[in-house]
């Protein structure tokens, strides 16, 4: 990105859309529309079909994975599992439920010898502990097409010029003239959601409204600054779709944004591990793909019933890189168990509960996300946990918890990378931390905001 921040916009905007070309072509692959088609015909799929299909998969992932993967034959045979009676979904309770920490620690363990060619993915640890692991391309083009999907149910075509508004790094500089780059393989223009500010705004709008922009994808932080904008304005900018992900949306969020875009929301419900996922339709439900893995909600190890919320425990049925049985992802959420007037037959979940990073305002009125300053330790697998704290308007606390390995040149090298990103607008402090607290409800904020609730609107309001 060092190099990337010194090139010409012209030489810039080539290089994101050879970063694009990946994603251009799975879009267009065979595999890619075979999908597509098995998820369109799922959507009138009933249960006895999803519970074939289903059992299956599992079946071979579990004899799979007991053959192959050196972790799953000791644990199972350490649990006394006989395999040959795991046949169906209901015969997974049979099997012993793996932790991240059991990934954490058994990560040369868990990786197939027989898959070729897999994906390095991780996790920077912005609600617990960083993950590291492996994707099969297959699980892969399938995740693509998932994501797919939610564009189509909103309404999005391929012709159609989308802006986003995550955490895409286009710019260096938000001063820089055109604040926007273009991926003209994936037509969608790309701005620097660490941009958002009382001065860039006007320009924002101006773009959007200049090329008729009528999709948005935006974490909902993001998008309810740029709502908050519109407000602070008295205006509105009327969009298609609005497409979410990565934060949970807040009812105070929605009737917000909703009333500044006029607009409809269509979320996405997925993690780094790629196991599960779920598509908000236009009813505001979200339907499980079903297709990817097995979601059981689990709450004191019993398996619970429809309208109960518990904590997710997944087994992915595509990923043979690294297999996913029964793995603990302790998202809150719940099969509704009732049919959504959308007509998809795709079981419902409850909106799950996720954190909603804090927002970091900076002197100059600049508006983050938290989950920015958080993103240079995203793949260093000796920090084991992080947490960003703004103590007071020009003054940010990093707080890391660190692993054996840990030395000196990647201390330098984090400082570096923070530096680079906001040192010029806040005094930057790392705190190497033996340990980073949990809540009341045992779980860990990654971000941490002590202005108090009104320092948007502060923001917006200064001179």
């Amino acid at each position: 990105m060092r190099y990337y921040f010194h090139m010409p916009r012209s030489v810039q905007t080539l290089g994101i859309n050879l970063v694009e070309l990946r994603a251009w072509a799975i879009h267009r692959s065979k595999i890619f529309f075979d999908f597509l088609a098995l998820l369109k015909e799922t959507e009138q799929w009933d249960n006895e079909r999803f519970e074939a299909y289903q059992s299956k998969h599992m079946r071979t992932i579990v004899n799979y994975a007991y053959r192959h993967v050196p972790f799953y034959r000791r644990l199972y045979d350490d649990h006394g599992v006989d395999i040959s009676q795991i046949r169906t979904v209901d015969d997974l309770e049979q099997l012993p439920i793996i932790t991240k920490a059991d990934l954490s620690s058994n990560y040369t363990q868990l990786i197939s010898p027989v898959e070729k060619r897999p994906l390095q993915m991780g996790t920077s640890g912005t609600t617990g502990t960083p993950l590291h692991f492996l994707i099969s391309r297959e699980q892969d083009v399938l995740n693509y097409a998932i994501a797919y999907r939610r564009d189509l149910w909103g309404g999005y075509t391929r012709d159609s010029l989308i802006a986003r508004f995550v955490g895409d790094k286009p710019v260096k500089d938000c001063n820089d003239r055109s604040l926007v780059r273009r991926s003209y393989l994936m037509n969608r223009l790309i701005f620097p959601s660490y941009c958002l500010s009382s001065d860039n705004f006007p320009r924002i709008f101006d773009i959007l409204r200049k090329h008729r922009v009528k999709f948005i994808q935006a974490y909902p932080s993001t998008a309810y600054i740029l709502a908050k904008y519109l407000e602070f304005e008295d205006t509105y900018y009327d969009l298609d779709a609005l497409f979410y992900s990565s934060e949970p949306m807040y009812d105070h969020q929605r009737e917000f944004i909703e009333k500044r875009f006029h607009t409809q929301f269509f979320g996405f419900y997925g993690q780094r591990e790629r196991i599960i996922s779920a598509t908000e339709c236009s009813e505001n439900r979200y339907h499980l793909s079903m297709i990817d893995g097995i979601t059981e909600i689990v709450r004191n190890g019993e398996v619970l019933a429809d309208g109960e919320k518990g904590f997710t425990v997944t087994t992915s049925l595509h990923n043979y890189a690294m297999p996913f049985i029964r793995y603990a992802l302790n998202d809150f959420t719940g099969y509704t168990g009732n049919s959504c007037d959308c007509g998809r037959t795709l079981p419902t979940i409850f909106p799950v509960d996720a954190w909603l990073g804090d927002f970091i305002v900076s002197p100059k009125g600049m508006i983050y996300s938290a989950l920015l300053f958080l993103s240079p330790t995203e793949g260093m697998r000796n920090i084991a946990e992080s947490q960003v704290i703004q103590e007071d308007v020009d003054r940010i606390s990093i707080n890391i918890v660190t692993q054996e390995g840990f030395s000196t040149s990647d201390y330098l090298r984090l400082k570096d990378s923070f530096d680079t990103m906001f040192g010029s607008e806040f005094e930057l402090k790392i705190n190497l931390v033996n340990n980073i607290p949990q809540t009341g409800s045992f779980k860990k904020r990654f971000a941490i905001n002590k202005l108090g609730e009104d320092y948007i609107e502060k923001a917006f309001e200064r001179e």
